[in-house]
């Protein structure tokens, strides 16, 4: 996922180098297709649930096979993750075996009875909200859900705070959305929250009113930062892009404000479940092609391994991804879901990146 975090608060940051060799460490799981809204973007294209989703005791085996391959951090999404009427039993059986959640929801459903419930009996640590907008009409349209909803997750997140639980919201960067980002940081920081994350959209499913895959963000998004650093509380930016540090804004930015650059790490330490079960390195990459094995059959670890395709990811100039570039053993050749969305392969270059682009464009003028 192409993500931006603009931490307002101190907490965990990793500064370790993300190509380096890991471990299977993290699991993204969609539980569920079933969505109670149906926004513009969706990287699951959720609605309607499929009926090959994970029956109750498949999600518990599932659990338990997660705690045998050493994982014991899940992020848990959907569709609306709240949709699923057996999510408390999966989330105290993942308790018995030390497993924390992450949560991404709409926040539609997180009523205090709810939230204590998973404050009492679960490993829950942290929620991520799609707010994507302060003006609740604009909220309506952009979800497609009932026009009074704006209110209600405004205060879902006041009681997720009240709960103790770590708040982030999110926005999905779009034509409509960018203009009213910085009021979005500014409510963050009236209301506490300690995170703003910027999602990127990757055309890899339902994509509605976005911008073009490789359209320069960085550049749109510079009046944002600059917002940001005025702010009188804040700590730093992370990005989860493989070029970010190649942007010559970022390189501007850089020298007022902190950044920690966490690249990529789909498929090399993490992996993800989708509702039926299938896995794939990448969260955002829920189609056929990118399909590794099934969490019904397969073992994790050994899929992690072995897989063509997680070896891809890991490893993509020695597939001829950017071998002519000198960043690429840093940048790890882009993101392939990004290169997947505009060309239809995974093995070719992402040319959303500033560096691609730049080369290009030289190469344009003189051929």
């Amino acid at each position: 996922m192409l993500d931006i975090k603009l931490k307002l608060k101190p907490g965990h940051t990793n500064t370790r180098q993300w190509m380096e060799p890991s471990s299977l460490k993290t699991l993204f799981w969609n539980m569920t297709y079933a969505c109670n809204y149906r926004c513009d973007i969706c990287f699951t294209d959720a609605g309607a649930n499929s009926p090959n989703e994970l029956t109750t005791q498949e999600a518990l085996e599932t659990v338990e096979k997660i705690h045998a391959a050493g994982v014991h951090d899940l992020i848990l999404s959907g569709g609306e993750p709240f949709l699923r009427k057996d999510i408390l039993d999966i989330l105290r059986h993942m308790g018995k075996f030390g497993i924390t959640a992450r949560i991404a929801s709409n926040g539609s459903l997180l009523e205090p009875e709810i939230l204590k419930r998973l404050r009492d009996e679960t490993l829950t640590k942290s929620f991520q909200i799609s707010l994507d907008t302060v003006e609740s009409n604009f909220y309506a349209r952009f979800h497609n859900s009932p026009s009074d909803m704006f209110n209600t997750v405004l205060e879902n997140l006041r009681n997720i705070q009240k709960f103790g639980f770590h708040t982030t919201v999110s926005v999905r960067v779009t034509p409509h959305t960018l203009p009213g980002i910085p009021q979005l940081i500014d409510l963050a920081f009236q209301e506490g929250w300690s995170t703003v994350t910027l999602h990127l959209p990757v055309h890899t499913r339902r994509i509605k009113n976005a911008f073009p895959q490789d359209e320069d963000l960085f550049s749109r998004l510079e009046p944002v930062f600059e917002h940001f650093n005025k702010l009188s509380l804040l700590w730093l930016v992370e990005t989860y892009i493989p070029w970010a540090e190649y942007h010559p804004v970022i390189r501007r930015l850089q020298k007022k404000m902190r950044f920690v650059h966490r690249g990529c790490r789909a498929g090399r330490d993490r992996l993800t479940i989708n509702p039926t079960g299938s896995l794939s390195p990448c969260v955002c990459m829920d189609v056929p092609e990118v399909y590794i094995g099934n969490i019904r059959q397969d073992d994790l670890q050994d899929v992690f391994q072995n897989s063509p395709v997680c070896m891809l990811f890991r490893n993509p100039m020695e597939y001829g991804v950017c071998s002519d570039c000198p960043n690429a053993m840093k940048c790890g050749g882009g993101c392939r879901a990004s290169a997947f969305a505009l060309t239809g392969r995974l093995d070719a270059d992402d040319m959303s990146c500033p560096v691609w682009q730049r080369r290009d464009q030289k190469e344009s003028k003189h051929p």
